[in-house]
């Protein structure tokens, strides 16, 4: 097998900055209009429907607190390594999951796909030279069905080699 590499590395950056910039419309354009144009018809809009900006705040919240995931796997003949950290949140200290794994540790995969967020998981089951057995949820957000389909498809190859049952 040769190297195959696939990140979110567009999807992520795209997402972190629509997302900032949510928040410059959320907190600046209100107190510009506030300081500046305080009897414009777009304050007065606003005013009236100031619960916009209460959902506003709520959604940026809840974005941030599920955080965006940057992702980037990489396959070679023998191992592969998955990695994965949050976009701006990391600078302030959140958890970085990176893991490095031969092929004949794989013992099982699958995706859980989460309702109420927009990232899935990955649970990486495996087994240890010392036969102990565990499992590794990983992040990943903005993964696609085809990309699904081409990780299962990698993943059921190297169970496949390894002697695993498939699904």
């Amino acid at each position: 097998m040769k190297q195959i590499i696939i990140d979110n590395k567009k999807a992520s950056r795209g997402l972190t900055i629509l997302v900032a910039v949510l928040l410059l419309f959320i907190l600046g354009i209100p107190l510009i209009f506030y300081l500046f144009f305080y009897h414009s018809p777009f304050y007065k809009f606003m005013i009236s429907n100031f619960y916009l900006i209460y959902v506003a705040i709520i959604l940026f919240c809840y974005i941030i607190y599920h955080g965006v995931f940057h992702y980037e796997i990489k396959f070679t003949y023998s191992s592969f390594i998955i990695q994965s950290r949050r976009t701006i949140s990391s600078w302030f200290g959140s958890k970085v999951y990176n893991l490095e794994l031969s092929n004949d540790m794989l013992i099982g995969f699958r995706f859980i796909r989460s309702f109420s967020s927009i990232n899935d998981k990955l649970l990486i089951q495996i087994k240890s030279s010392s036969g102990r057995k565990s499992a590794v949820r990983i992040p990943l957000t903005l993964i696609s069905k085809a990309r699904k389909k081409k990780l299962s498809n990698i993943f059921n190859q190297i169970m496949e080699q390894n002697g695993c049952q498939t699904k």
